[in-house]
């Protein structure tokens, strides 16, 4: 990293997200930094602050090529920026595209209120971002209006603005109506808001999975005992990226072979099989790495890093020399489709995987039926 700069990760009461970078004054670094697009300047933290996008960090890159990733970066809490003079003050914050919009005071209210309705209900952090930020670009659009008096071709104008000129994903459409669904539904107490009709058709896509070869290829070359006992256990129970990192210590019993999973998707407890291969690998762990709380640990003793996972298994991927497009995410896959390859009933499947509908487990009986039959192309049976 360059001597000049220290990186943080920075989150406002609004749980907005920013890069942030304290760099010393007059120096080449400062000044590059300061010709980022979407750059702001924090009195209160003494940083400069880019959007949390990929698309950022892509830019100080390529203007600080020595600056290089921490994987445990230090958090910094600190107040909205805003611009108090007047009663309806603006406040300017980066947009998902990067830019900055300006916010009244009626917006900023409208954002508090929806914060604090998420927080009363218990979402998760990451949910609340999603909503704030999805929520944030809805009010950027209509700056001069209040979000209680927006209607349904309001907000479908807003959506074709975004699918027409920023191009958003699927994904981010359904986010945007998720997020302004709540605001309607749960804040300003409306009956039932229907907005299902702007959703995007829903496209069936079959999960990617690994074969049983290529996890262990995959297991067989991390070398580091902390790393391999990480992907082994997201594997072997089926587990999410959140669900590793919040695992506990005492959430391992060993007596009764199980795991227990607390508060998964949808705030759900679940069970899971503790894996007899495992076990050994655990006491060794647990003796050499002594963790306190959590079961796997960052140095600081807190929870893991999502990134650290996540840049163990793309190791592992270019190490195994795994080509096929695969993510964390892709061994809770391969996990399922493995089990009901090995004759496990769908409905057990679903119990270990948390699902609330029998319909979601089964598309992997899409894949495994297909996999079964072993069906031959009729190409195979032509003379040629």
């Amino acid at each position: 990293m360059s001597q000049h700069i220290t990186l943080y990760k920075v989150c406002d009461t609004y749980a907005n997200i920013f890069i942030g970078l304290r760099i010393e004054r007059n120096t080449p670094e400062m000044h590059l930094v300061k010709s980022c697009k979407g750059r702001i300047w924090s009195p209160e933290a003494k940083l400069w602050l880019l959007p949390y996008t990929k698309e950022a960090w892509h830019e100080i890159k390529s203007k600080l090529p020595n600056i290089s990733v921490c994987h445990q970066v230090e958090e910094v809490r600190i107040e909205p920026i805003a611009l108090h003079g007047s009663k309806n003050y603006t406040k300017k914050v980066p947009s998902m595209a990067g830019t900055i919009v300006e916010f009244s005071q009626a917006h900023e209210e409208a954002l508090l209120r929806m914060r604090e309705e998420l927080i009363v209900r218990r979402y998760q952090m990451n949910t609340q971002r999603n909503y704030l930020s999805c929520f944030r670009e809805y009010l950027a659009y209509y700056p001069d209006c209040q979000a209680a008096d927006l209607n349904k071709e309001d907000i479908r104008s807003f959506l074709l603005h975004k699918i027409e000129n920023d191009h958003i994903s699927e994904a981010t459409q359904n986010a945007l109506i998720n997020a302004i669904k709540f605001f309607y539904e749960h804040v300003e107490k409306r009956e039932r808001f229907v907005i299902y009709d702007l959703r995007p058709r829903k496209p069936k896509k079959l999960p990617g999975f690994l074969s049983k070869d290529e996890v262990a290829r995959i297991i067989r070359s991390i070398k580091n005992e902390k790393h391999q006992l990480i992907i082994k256990l997201i594997y072997s129970a089926g587990l999410r990226l959140g669900e590793i990192i919040r695992l506990r210590r005492n959430d391992i019993n060993e007596a009764n072979n199980c795991i227990l999973i607390r508060c998964g998707k949808g705030k759900k407890d679940r069970i899971v099989t503790l894996s007899a291969k495992i076990k050994e690998d655990l006491r060794s762990y647990i003796d050499k790495y002594r963790p306190r709380y959590y079961l796997i640990e960052g140095q600081d003793g807190g929870p893991y890093s999502p990134r650290s996972v996540q840049n163990i298994f793309t190791d592992a991927l270019v190490r195994a020399c795994i080509t096929t497009h695969a993510t964390v995410h892709t061994l809770r896959h391969s996990y399922a489709t493995h089990l009901i390859l090995d004759g496990t009933d769908i409905r057990i499947v679903q119990e270990l995987l948390g699902h609330n509908s029998l319909k979601t487990t089964e598309i992997y009986t899409h894949i495994t039926d297909k996999l079964r039959k072993n069906i031959k192309s009729p190409l195979d049976s032509l003379d040629i």
